[in-house]
């Protein structure tokens, strides 16, 4: 096994034998490997820091890094500062300690400011504390959507009153700050506004505004700005009207040809809401309400005396047969009273807005173009209208998709009209873009294949065969093959007593290279070759 000081004979040897560009080469391929050892050598060393919070406000942040420096625990902070980060072997247990301290607290005061009671406080603090620490724990709350990354809630709560007339219901007002350029969907701002007017008691959506710091407002109370439309009338009204556009124009292009048809919509929208009570009595459905019956029978106190007063006897007699003294017959008196219901019908309607009131559309339409060639062989196109006939149908055309009701006075107008692109004729095309796209796409990676090729040929190429040739030297020792194409001779001995091999077979140099390097790395053998094959000639 060869010494390190024969190895480092044998590295400067071949260093000495490299080419100038050669050696450039090779210290540039020495160098990238060291480098990259060394890198991952102190990469391995460094300590691996994780996140540990981020997106904080200044009041956590500061407190945060506070505790950190108490408890001697390294940190680091991001480029922008918005992150905190701590070794990666203690961020669940620092977060953890953390967050048994109440940190971060994420902006404002909570509920936690009553974990400290104090029997100096008055009412008023009370109260106060706890409209603090709702407030608080709303914005908490707005902060866990996605989009937003800061919030604010205001709730400003009248004094109480012992009148009814005289008291006011409470309102709040919520600030957010958004996360780039994204935005809260309606459903979102609905669902903010929903949640602050079921936490706070009396507070309703209509006496709650929120805002962004942009400046934009993002939520108000319905009744502000009446005869303004808000943004949802606003984006319902351009929704309507780009859906009848792109009606009128898909149907139409399936016509006259695609970008050959322009239409535009106007549409009047009644917002109103109406809530209509209808009474309707009908005089000839009657049905007995109710029904009272009096029944009065008077026959008199007692019976009436008979015959003629003084007479005994059967004259007494006789005389009342005759009808002077006869009985008188009693009272009858009947009463009835009866209540009659006329039939009735009630109706409550409410009509919510979003009806169209008006359409108005504007269609334009491309007519038809003649080519035709001047003496200086100029090509123009010579616009030709549609027909009348063509024109009618394509207005019952738009009619029928919009929806036409002539009793709301809508309007349509179809016009065709020559369209500014369409009257410039259209350049010939060129009998070689075909190949010379195809001949740009191809260029690229010929062009990258030729540098691989000249690279393999020029630079790697020569630098492995210098390589081989010199790794065959060294393991040969210099070994030569006896002239004439003998064997080789056995006898002398190499650096390790083993058998030389003298045998001149090309290994990428010549026989005269070979015995010229041979006499001057070592004469003493030399010369004993040549008294060898003079022996053998012998």
């Amino acid at each position: 096994m060869a010494t390190p000081k024969e190895i480092l004979a044998q590295i400067v040897s071949i260093a000495k034998g490299l080419s100038l560009t050669q050696k450039i080469l090779g210290a540039v391929v020495i160098a990238v490997v060291f480098g990259g050892l060394l890198s991952l050598t102190t990469a391995g060393k460094e300590t691996s820091y994780k996140v540990l919070f981020s997106g904080l406000n200044q009041e956590d942040a500061g407190e945060v890094l506070t505790k950190l420096k108490d408890q001697r625990i390294p940190y680091k902070l991001s480029a922008d500062g918005g992150a905190i980060m701590v070794p990666a072997s203690q961020v669940y247990e620092v977060r953890l300690t953390l967050a048994g301290e109440g940190l971060p607290r994420g902006g404002g005061v909570g509920f936690e400011i009553f974990n400290q009671t104090s029997f100096g406080q008055t009412d008023f603090v009370q109260r106060l504390n706890y409209q603090r620490a709702l407030q608080g724990e709303l914005a908490r709350t707005i902060r866990n959507f996605q989009q937003v990354i800061e919030a604010r809630v205001h709730i400003a709560t009248p004094k109480e009153s012992v009148f009814i007339e005289d008291a006011k219901p409470p309102t709040a007002s919520i600030s957010v700050k958004l996360r780039g350029r994204e935005k809260l969907s309606q459903h979102e701002i609905q669902s903010i506004v929903n949640l602050v007017a079921s936490a706070v008691p009396g507070l309703s959506n209509d006496n709650i505004t929120l805002v962004d710091t942009s400046g934009r407002l993002l939520y108000r109370k319905q009744g502000d700005g009446e005869g303004v439309l808000t943004g949802n009338q606003l984006e319902y009204q351009i929704k309507i009207e780009d859906t009848l556009r792109q009606k009128v124009e898909t149907m139409l292009e399936e016509v006259v040809g695609v970008n050959r048809a322009r239409a535009r919509v106007t549409a009047e929208i009644d917002f109103n809401k109406v809530e209509r009570t209808e009474e309707n009595f009908d005089p000839e459905g009657q049905v007995v309400r109710s029904e009272q019956m009096l029944l009065e029978n008077d026959k008199g106190g007692g019976s009436s005396p008979e015959g003629i007063p003084g007479v005994k006897g059967e004259l007494a007699t006789f005389a009342g047969e005759g009808g002077a003294g006869a009985s008188t017959a009693g009272n009858n008196r009947n009463n009835v009273t009866r209540n009659y219901e006329i039939s009735k019908q009630t109706r409550h309607t409410q009509e919510k807005g979003g009806g169209i009131k008006k359409l108005s559309i504007a269609v334009m339409v491309d007519g038809s173009y003649e080519k035709s060639v001047d003496k200086e062989g100029k090509t123009s196109l010579k616009y030709q209208p549609r027909s009348p006939e063509e024109m009618q149908n394509l207005d019952k055309l738009v009619k029928n998709a919009i929806g036409y009701n002539e009793e709301r006075g809508d309007q349509v107008e179809v016009a065709s009209l020559p369209f500014a692109l369409s009257s410039v004729p259209e350049p010939e095309p060129d009998a070689m873009e075909k190949w010379r796209g195809m001949a740009e796409w191809l260029l690229m990676p010929l062009v990258y294949l030729l540098v691989a090729v000249l690279v393999m040929l020029f630079i790697v190429r020569p630098f492995m065969k210098l390589l081989t040739t010199r790794q065959t030297e060294t393991h040969s020792g210099g070994t030569l093959a006896m002239p004439g194409g003998h064997a080789p001779v056995a006898g002398g001995l190499g650096l390790a007593g083993e058998e030389e091999d003298f045998s001149l077979a090309p290994r990428g140099l010549t026989d005269q290279e070979r015995i010229y390097r041979l006499a001057q790395s070592d004469p003493d053998r030399a010369a004993d070759l040549v008294r060898r094959w003079l022996r053998e000639e012998a």
